[in-house]
Order: C-alpha cells, then sequence, then structure tokens
C-alpha cells in the first residue's frame, strides 16, 4: 500500500473547502499583519499574543499569515500562524530566549521545566498556531470547528511542509475537549511551568501538537471517511473558543 503523500492532504483541505461552502463558509489569508488584528479586534478578540503580536515581532510575509474564516463575506473566526526553523536550537531553548523579550523577563523569570516534546522531538522546520477565535455569535457547531482547523492544517501543510505544528491550550479549555477539536493528536499537560506567569500564561497549559507524519496520516483516513470527521455536530462541552 502507497505511504500518505501530499495528495491525500490536498484532497482534505479540498474536500474542508466543499462542506464549508456548503454551510456558507469560506477561507480569507491575509498578510496584512496590522490590518488582521484590526479585523480580530472587531470580531470581540481582546488581545494578540506576544509570539504573534505585530508590534513584538518583525514578521516575513513568507514565514507568518492570518486566516479568516467567513460567513457571507464576514469575518466569523480567526486564526494566526508562524513559522520558525528551529534545527540549531530546541523549542524549549526558543522558548526561553524569547519569552524574556516578550514579557521583559530575567533569565530565572523565565518558563522552565518545559514538556519532553519541547526538549527532544520538536524540532525542524516547527508552525506555532494561536490567536484561535470564534465570534461569540458564531460559536456552537462542532463541524465549523472541525471543517476550520483541519482547513488549517493542511493548508498550512501544503504552504510550508512543516516537522511540525504546535499550539498552546490552557488546561480546562483541553480537558474540555479544545485540543481535539483543533485537530492535533499529542496533549501534553504542563508544557511550560513558570516561576511566576505573566500575562496570559499558566503552569498548567497543554502543549498540543501534530508532526507531519500524523497529518498525511489523518489526512489520508478523514478524505476517505468524511463522516469521521463530521461527526456530532455539538459543542455541549466545548461552549467557547478564545485565547
Amino acid at each position: 500500500m502507497e505511504k500518505p503523500s501530499d495528495l491525500d492532504v490536498a484532497k482534505l483541505f479540498s474536500l474542508c473547502l466543499e462542506k464549508m461552502h456548503g454551510l456558507g463558509l469560506d477561507l480569507v489569508q491575509t498578510t496584512d499583519f496590522i490590518g488582521a488584528e484590526a479585523r480580530a479586534r472587531a470580531m470581540g478578540k481582546p488581545s494578540v499574543t506576544p509570539m504573534l503580536s505585530s508590534s513584538l515581532n518583525d514578521f516575513s510575509k513568507d514565514d507568518a499569515f492570518w486566516l479568516f474564516l467567513q460567513r457571507n463575506g464576514r469575518d466569523i473566526g480567526c486564526v494566526a500562524s508562524r513559522r520558525d526553523n528551529l534545527y540549531s536550537e530546541t523549542l524549549s531553548e526558543y522558548w526561553t530566549r524569547t519569552q524574556r523579550r516578550y514579557y521583559g523577563l530575567s533569565e530565572a523569570e523565565a518558563s522552565r521545566f518545559h514538556a519532553p516534546a519541547a526538549l527532544h522531538e520538536i524540532r525542524g522546520n516547527v508552525v506555532y498556531l494561536g490567536e484561535f477565535f470564534i465570534s461569540d455569535a458564531s460559536r456552537g457547531s462542532r463541524n465549523q470547528l472541525a471543517l476550520f482547523t483541519h482547513a488549517l492544517h493542511s493548508y498550512t501543510h501544503l504552504k510550508w511542509k512543516p516537522d511540525w505544528l504546535y499550539a498552546f491550550v490552557r488546561a480546562n479549555d483541553n480537558r474540555r475537549g479544545y485540543g481535539v477539536e483543533y485537530g492535533f493528536n499529542r496533549h501534553i499537560p504542563l508544557a511550560q511551568n513558570w516561576p511566576n506567569p505573566p500575562r496570559g500564561r499558566q503552569c498548567g497549559e497543554y502543549l498540543t501538537a501534530i508532526s507531519s507524519d500524523e497529518i498525511f496520516h489523518m489526512a489520508a483516513g478523514y478524505w476517505r471517511n468524511p463522516d469521521l470527521l463530521l461527526c456530532d455536530d455539538s459543542l455541549t462541552k466545548v461552549e467557547k473558543l478564545r485565547t
């Protein structure tokens, strides 16, 4: 049997778009980073994390983008993505170095005791995903969320061929199912431990991630069996979506 490939990922992306269009939904990408933050605020998103803030990063348009979910041409959701090449340092080392600048911390104040995957596994062409948000009036559909996030993973893979995708999810949110709804299949508690967490961060956050091999595997399975991706369209345990 042939191994899953980029073609399987492209088929999953196409499937997600087809199903989204059937629900009156569409995706729009932008690299206008300042404008994207304004659009997110207009939907009700209260803030942007330092790792994806245009005021704290000089993003290249080749290495970052925002993706907006729209219904009938109107923004109802968003997510942001950045690519980092981590070959000569670990993800853990990268976190420690950048946190000091993002939060104005001393070395002793930066997070420590990082999840093992950040120390050993998540390396190479690494993509961070954040700023997941769905406007209040548009929440409640599991299928809408699944289509949005799996389209995001598929598109990001086709665009950048990353070795890993990862995100942070608050502990209580992950227990309610956010990590699974985002399409990740690695869920590691205590991603980072902070002596004194800065605003917006928690010691109990989960590191949620998926590797390129796992993206291939899931893409091949889902486009052949879309009912496994689109099932009970209820979010009784994942009522809200904001970071």
